[in-house]
């Protein structure tokens, strides 16, 4: 019985034990639930809240910041998310927990993107200029290279065209080489690419340009005119948060800068001055009283329209960016010839599939189409047809007995006169003169011509990191390129300079594709106070191209004339049909070798050592000569960081102040390509008559050329010294650079002596010197909610031909000049390309010109030309004004240049009856005054020494405020109602005020294209003014 009981009573307890144990679990498991936000009150998508030491048990936060888990009381949780210090909180009675995540200092601490990896800036020691995603946003240019303009000290941005879609170029601390290609190297996203036009600035996270040769030596063969690095966003500054952004803008366009042109009645003042029996000519000409201002007859306000499309988000262990962009810019000629469109869409993407590897990809696809008119030249191109018909003649004619003299004959001969489509009438010729344009309409509608292409550019890449501080990467990047072109034209008659008896027809198609595999390895070590990195790596680029062409010109060429037949397929087989097609592939390949130390102590010394080895193919340099070795060092000391500054400084005052001084080597090799260096023979290229009593000619093969086995790299020599300073609590931020760059054995085609029997061959003879000073100032503050921010740089480039190779004495280029005696030359001693012509020093009693005789033989003639002026700037500068007060926003920003000059020439001393600047009238000598430098108009009507002088260059200077932008951001309780997280809205005036001197048009781009023609006013499309609406939107 007892035993009994005791079996009872055991049981009972055994059986409370269990209970007990069992309501002891369930109290130990506890569920709880909270919102993990930012310290702005911005819910944190994709925090990780996990169990300290447990990663079995945890979870992330939901769309809305929020989490629920079931841990055990007492556990310690870790909230984490990526650019947050990690908070820490223990389970206790409590069911809902909210964080509260603060931004992590160190993390946050801006970096830069370099050569193959990223650095803090703090422990820069080359000269980096960075230019942040603010910078792009709400810009009416689709060009990415323009929106850089007046950000960075040290860059130039070439801006030779305002028609829609041409690119902006870029320089880099002035001009080193003589080759056309004198650009800086652009790398986006790991990619290099020939271009960023293709990218809207919207898509761009950041920018930089590696400025000095220490810092661009890692790219080596091509980093001698600089290097631009180019970040897309990624998703990961949404810091987990998925939005889709729409961003829409309307610009309306017109024409801005115009030049001072003469209007009717002042043009035949001007000819009467000139001693032209203007009476006679208009009474011969029956002149009604025209006046034609041919800017208004060419030009009208246009619209330009932007739509942008963007997905972006993450978490922990991804992120993805996709935007889609579509700009349809119809530019400011009346008609549809000056049409750019393009759509153009990006996909960021990268995912750590575990902890030591992560793989990305970033995508690009571009389809563009565009029209355009002619011009930067002066046989029959539309621009300076614009800028020198005479006012007296009309835009059209009605009737062919209203025709000029040679213009009836030809219409009664049976010539095609050209007429307006769009209204039937004939294009009206001046009656004054017979000159080589013509009217401007006609030059826009007597050839159709269309350009379009689609393009995919993009990289993948794996991240592998084994072990902690070390990271490889294998990225392999292409582009794939089509484009075609197509041109039309019909035979017309203008005057007797101004035609042709031919039809004519051409279209091209164009592929390329490029690839490059690079695989490279970063190492970073750090030991007590000690910081070592090391990076070591291999790429392989191959690009590949196949083009083919073809045109037929004659009296008849198609068997058929409605638009439908306008190709090729339907060209004829006439014998007075000319026919010609071309079609060659083409390869090329090179690889490289690079590696980089950096080395920090205790954040007060740095160092850093790059090296690269390039080679190319064999078609541009020999074997012995193939491979260019490209080394950098540089080094940085923050003296802030110094006990004496700190123990003696008040930090508030004196904030950072750090010190950098480098030297590097680059190189450059583009101008070379077949087989300069090697004695090849053009097969069959040649026809001869082999013997002396047969006339009959057979192919033959001949030298390509004079070859040159000692040719060599171009390389580039660099100095950069400079500091970087902080005060006021880091409020007010001062850069200063000082550069020395060298560049010698410099690639020249020179034209051998006549008997070896070629045209040219390349030596490396010359030597180019490029030395300057940067700085840029910037100051940062708020007063309460108002918020402002002011920033300005200002570069100054001294750039001068040290050496040439004894048998050539100067360099010339004649090409845009026709009958002008003005040349631009390259010469020792003087800038490159700078303005050759006759120096005008002073006026005779009589208002003749007075010319230097440089010589000294008493005659002015060719050895009188000297240095008359420069293109290239001597200063470029930019300020950026941004102020805030709850919601408003205001951005003010302008750019300018200053000691560059303007050649106008658009006088023909061989055609004094086209229009021209008034200036040369207004401030003519007369005898009511001569207290001027410009003589008497009829001392120089035919006199082709004055319009090649130093009378007919400018003042090349301006400044231009490029955007005044006003927005305003909605309030969040007003939009969050209708579930939109963000929206602003904004009016821009873009390019609206030109300060200049010059009286000719637009003086940001009175310039040719090409680097030897830098400053010469042809007649280019000028900048339009903007008038931009814009919004925003988030969700």
């Amino acid at each position: 019985m007892l035993f009994h009981n005791f079996k009872k009573t055991a049981l009972i307890v055994m059986l409370m034990g269990i209970l007990m144990g069992i309501t002891s679990l369930h109290a130990q498991n506890k569920t709880i639930s909270g919102t993990v936000s930012d310290t702005q009150g911005e819910v944190v998508i994709g925090a990780s809240v996990m169990a300290a030491g447990n990663s079995l048990l945890g979870t992330v936060t939901d769309i809305d910041g929020k989490f629920t888990i079931s841990v055990p009381v007492g556990t310690r949780m870790n909230v984490s998310f990526i650019g947050y210090s990690t908070q820490e909180f223990i389970v206790d009675d409590k069911t809902t927990y909210n964080i509260v995540l603060a931004e992590d200092a160190e993390f946050l601490e801006e970096t830069v993107v370099i050569g193959y990896g990223v650095q803090r800036k703090s422990d820069l020691t080359g000269s980096v200029a960075s230019v942040r995603e603010q910078e792009f946003q709400n810009r009416s240019t689709t060009d990415a290279a323009a929106a850089l303009q007046g950000k960075a000290a040290g860059i130039q941005i070439i801006n030779s065209s305002g028609a829609p879609g041409e690119s902006a170029k870029i320089r880099v601390r002035g001009y080193s080489s003589n080759s056309g290609n004198i650009g800086p190297l652009l790398i986006v996203d790991g990619l290099k690419v020939d271009n960023i036009s293709y990218l809207d600035p919207s898509m761009i996270a950041s920018m930089e340009v590696l400025k000095d040769a220490a810092s661009a030596a890692i790219y080596g063969a091509e980093a001698g005119n600089g290097v631009v690095l180019i970040t897309t966003k990624t998703g990961a500054a949404a810091n987990g948060k998925t939005s889709i952004t729409y961003d829409f803008k309307l610009t309306q366009q017109s024409l801005g800068h115009q030049a001072e042109l003469f209007d009717a009645q002042g043009w035949i003042d001007y000819k009467a001055a000139s001693g032209f029996d203007m009476e006679g000519t208009l009474a011969q000409n029956n002149y009604d009283g025209t006046d034609t201002n041919w800017f208004d007859v060419v030009f009208a306000p246009s619209l330009s329209k932007q739509h942008s499309l963007t997905f972006q988000g993450g978490n922990n262990k991804g992120h993805f960016f996709t935007s889609l962009n579509y700009s349809d810019n119809d530019g400011i000629v009346r008609g549809e010839k000056d049409v750019y469109k393009r759509l153009s869409a990006q996909i960021n993407a990268d995912y750590q599939l575990y902890k030591w590897i992560t793989v990305g990809i970033n995508q690009s696809m571009e389809r563009r189409e565009s029209k355009s008119v002619s011009q930067q030249g002066r046989y029959g191109t539309f621009m300076n047809a614009v800028m020198t018909m005479d006012p007296l003649t009309p835009v059209y004619y009605s009737d062919p007995d209203e025709f000029a003299v040679s213009m009836k004959a030809a219409y009664d001969s049976g010539k095609n006169i050209l007429k307006d489509p769009t209204n039937g009438l004939y294009y009206a010729t001046s009656k004054y003169i017979d000159d080589d344009n013509g009217n401007p309409l006609l030059q826009r509608d007597r050839t159709d011509s269309s350009n379009e292409g689609i393009n995919f550019r993009g990289t993948m890449y794996a991240n592998l990191t084994p072990f902690k501080g070390f990271t490889f990467t294998s990225r392999f990047g292409y582009r794939v390129g089509l484009s075609s072109s197509h041109s039309y034209s019909t035979p017309y008659y203008a005057n007797k300079q101004t035609y042709s008896d031919d039809y004519s027809i051409s279209a091209s198609a164009n592929t390329n594709y490029y690839y490059q595999w690079e695989n490279f390895a970063n190492y970073n070590l750090t030991v007590k106070k000690h910081n070592f990195g090391l990076m070591a790596g291999m790429s392989f680029i191959q690009s590949n191209s196949d083009n083919v062409s073809g045109s037929a010109s004659g009296p008849d060429i198609l068997t058929g004339y409605e638009e439908n037949f306008r190709y090729l397929n339907y060209v004829n087989s006439l014998s007075t049909t000319t026919k010609s097609y071309s079609n060659a592939p083409s390869k090329s390949a090179s690889m490289a070798y690079y590696g980089r130390f950096t080395y920090s102590y205790d954040n007060r010394y740095n160092f850093q050592a790059n090296f690269r080895a390039d080679a190319f193919d064999s078609s541009k340099l020999s074997k012995q000569a193939r491979w260019g070795l490209f080394p950098s060092f540089s080094a940085g000391w923050t003296v802030s960081n110094e006990s004496f500054w700190k123990d003696n400084l008040n930090k508030s005052i004196f904030s950072y102040f750090k010190i950098r001084a480098s030297w590097g080597r680059n190189g450059n090799i583009n101008v070379l390509s077949g087989y300069q260096y090697a004695a090849t023979i053009d097969y069959n290229s040649k026809m001869y008559q082999y013997s002396s009593t047969d006339p009959t000619y057979s192919y033959g093969s001949a030298p390509a050329g004079l070859s040159n086995p000692n040719l060599k790299w171009e390389t580039s020599d660099q100095i950069d010294i400079g500091f970087d300073a902080r005060f006021f609590d880091n409020r007010l931020s001062v850069g200063f650079d000082w550069y020395d760059k060298r560049t010698k054995d410099l690639l020249v085609s020179i034209a051998p002596i006549p008997e070896i029997g070629v045209n040219s061959t390349y030596v490396n003879a010359g030597s180019v010197l490029n030395q300057g000073v940067e700085l840029e100032l910037s100051w940062k503050d708020n007063i309460g909610d108002f918020n402002y921010s002011i920033s300005g740089n200002v570069s100054k480039l001294k750039n001068e031909v040290t050496y040439l190779d004894p048998s050539i004495y100067r360099l010339e280029n004649s090409g845009p000049f026709y009958n002008n005696r003005m040349r631009t030359a390259f010469e020792v001693g003087y800038p490159i390309w700078y303005f050759r012509g006759y120096n005008l020093t002073g006026l005779n009693p009589d208002g003749t010109p007075i010319f230097e005789d440089v010589n000294g033989d008493g005659a002015i003639s060719d050895g009188d030309r000297t240095y008359i002026g420069k293109g290239i700037p001597d200063y470029t500068y930019g300020i950026t004004i941004n102020l805030e007060y709850k919601g408003f926003d205001l951005v003010v920003y302008g750019t300018g240049t200053a000691g560059n000059k303007i050649a106008n020439l658009f006088y023909q001393a061989d055609g004094p009856f086209r229009n021209s600047l008034r200036y040369f009238y207004d401030n003519a000598w007369t005898e009511s005054n001569k207290n001027t430098t410009v003589p008497s108009c009829l001392s120089v009507v035919n006199d082709w020494t004055y319009w090649s002088s130093s009378g007919v260059v400018f003042d090349g200077s301006y400044f231009k405020i490029k955007q005044i932008q006003l927005g305003y951001t909605l309030p969040k309780s007003l939009t969050q109602k209708a579930f939109i997280n963000n929206a602003r809205v904004f009016v821009s005036f873009d390019d609206y005020i030109t300060f200049s001197k010059y009286p000719g048009a637009d003086p940001e781009t009175a310039t040719m294209s090409s680097s030897n023609a830098m400053g010469l006013d042809n007649g280019s499309y000028p900048t339009t003014r903007k008038m931009v609406a814009g919004i925003a939107i988030t969700f």
